[in-house]
């Protein structure tokens, strides 16, 4: 007689046991999960519901690893991240795309972030304010590495990242200015919630983003016409991209093969 086993299939991303890896990088933007995809070997599609797109992919040491799209904000993030731990993830990697708050930080530009300014509320489900948003040290210290190997100096930044939990900022609340003044790097809308979460639970995280404009100039990489597939056209934020999720591979298989 055959038995048939629960898989405990997770009710928003739809993957159960068997389908997640200790290993999760993670993207806001669903769209970039096959992309990341495409850097590694045997990709494959495991679920896709609700506009989370989760695939499993293996790094070129033969470590298996699952990408997902959480969507945009802490509030997605939360339910991905809780989800996937309930499945065994041990180690969350984010690969996205910040806004620069550093004058200098330009379009393409790639942030590895220490830690973060908890400007989201997400994040109090798990511990007081008071409690600091801290990247895994040997996580920061080998995505930094790798990504300092495939990009000049003068594009690699690392420091404080303000994740907010609102886009569009109206003149009167915004508080720009405080953080530029505090030598914040850059802003999201994810890492913090994805610190505190890995913190609490006993497991790991680290972010690494490519900076796609500037607070301080109004500039950013934006479609320009119906023809662009996405706001991600410019060539500096394009390779950005690309090296960033060459150095999460590369982080990958050094710490676990």
């Amino acid at each position: 007689m055959v038995i048939s086993l629960k898989r405990r299939i997770q009710p928003h991303i739809r993957a159960g046991e068997g389908d997640v890896h200790d290993v999760v990088l993670i993207a806001g933007n669903p769209d970039r999960v096959p992309i990341i995809g495409s850097k590694m070997k045997d990709a494959e599609e495991v679920a896709h519901y609700r506009g989370i797109l989760t695939y499993r992919a293996y790094t070129p040491g033969g470590v298996p690893v699952t990408i997902s799209g959480t969507g945009m904000g802490t509030p997605t993030t939360h339910i991905c991240v809780e989800e996937f731990a309930n499945l065994g993830a041990r180690v969350f990697i984010r690969i996205g795309t910040c806004g620069g708050v550093d004058p200098a930080l330009k379009t393409g530009d790639v942030v590895v972030p220490t830690g973060c300014v908890r400007d989201e509320r997400t994040s109090l489900n798990y511990a007081p304010m008071e409690y600091p948003a801290i990247a895994t040290p040997r996580w920061y210290n080998v995505l930094y590495e790798e990504i300092n190997n495939l990009l000049p100096a003068e594009r690699v930044h690392t420091g404080i990242c303000w994740t907010s939990d609102v886009y569009y900022v109206t003149p009167e609340t915004s508080q720009l200015d405080v953080w530029t003044r505090a030598n914040v790097k850059c802003v999201e809308m994810e890492s913090s919630l994805l610190f505190i979460f890995a913190q609490t639970h006993g497991l790991e995280a680290a972010t690494i983003v490519a900076c796609d404009g500037n607070l301080h100039t109004g500039q950013k990489s934006e479609q320009k016409d119906e023809s662009e597939k996405s706001g991600e056209q410019d060539p500096l934020l394009v390779e950005a991209i690309e090296k960033e999720i060459e150095a999460a591979v590369r982080s990958i298989d050094r710490l676990y093969v």
